[in-house]
């Protein structure tokens, strides 16, 4: 038998919801293999757990550690190599952004990127990690990609900066004239229907795969995001969804530059 426990993660609301997809996904998926699954649930941090058995548990595992990550321990992580994970408790210290990258192994760990290296790599030196968090909407739950520069077992500790294609596709968002919805804690299901339901789907030029429950939605041109947001919203009611406007985080940003 093996216990896997994911990186993607079932939060918010609708939790039950995002559970309910997973295990009908899994079940299509196995339906021929000989292996059996128990009922998905959650550890305290959210992550989807899901125990295997049977003659294909390594095939079957294998192929659902690809598609929803597997938490890891502090001793496979190494310096100068790149992890997706999401911030957490973004804006409750001012000493810098942390990051969910699955560590759980001796001891749950979240990898620290220091305001001072945020600043560096975004060329804002004087402003405060909350206004720069609130400038670039560095929100709990969004996806992001870092690279680690150093990683203390003793303690334990890591210490990280953030990737250089996590840079680039803020700097293409920032110069992109699409408004964007980024909606955290929703399958991709629940977002089509609330645009069905509201008579925007029509208005969204792609919906693009942040993370497992994680997307952007991706106006028209002609298209504000705060019109969607005031539609779609009473029908996605307790998942975050936030604005990102590039004129306004442009003109956050450029601002402090």
């Amino acid at each position: 038998m093996k216990r896997l426990v994911f990186k993607a993660r079932a939060y918010g609301s609708f939790r039950g919801r995002i559970l309910q997809s997973v295990e009908s996904a899994i079940s299509e998926m196995t339906r021929e293999l000989d292996v059996s699954l128990s009922r998905l649930k959650t550890d305290k941090r959210d992550r989807i757990m899901i125990e295997i058995d049977g003659e294909d548990e390594e095939f079957v595992a294998n192929v659902l550690a690809k598609e929803f990550g597997v938490v890891t321990s502090t001793n496979a992580i190494s310096v100068d190599s790149i992890y997706s994970g999401h911030f957490v408790d973004t804006g409750k210290v001012g000493y810098g952004l942390y990051v969910d990258i699955g560590i759980t192994t001796p001891l749950h760990v979240d990898a620290l990127v220091p305001l001072f290296r945020l600043r560096e790599q975004l060329s804002l030196e004087n402003l405060s990690l909350r206004a720069i968090a609130k400038a670039l909407i560095f929100v709990d739950n969004l996806p992001v990609k870092i690279n680690i520069t150093n990683v203390d077992i003793r303690g334990p500790k890591i210490e990280a900066e953030l990737a250089e294609s996590y840079l680039k596709q803020l700097e293409r968002w920032v110069k992109d004239d699409h408004e964007r919805l980024l909606a955290l804690g929703s399958t991709r299901k629940m977002l089509d229907d609330a645009l069905k339901k509201s008579n925007h789907l029509e208005d969204i030029y792609r919906v693009e795969k942040l993370g497992s429950f994680e997307y952007s939605l991706r106006c028209k041109r002609s298209t504000r995001a705060s019109g969607i947001l005031a539609a779609i919203g009473p029908k996605l009611r307790g998942v975050p969804i936030h604005l990102f406007i590039p004129s306004e985080v442009g003109e956050k940003y450029h601002a402090a530059t």
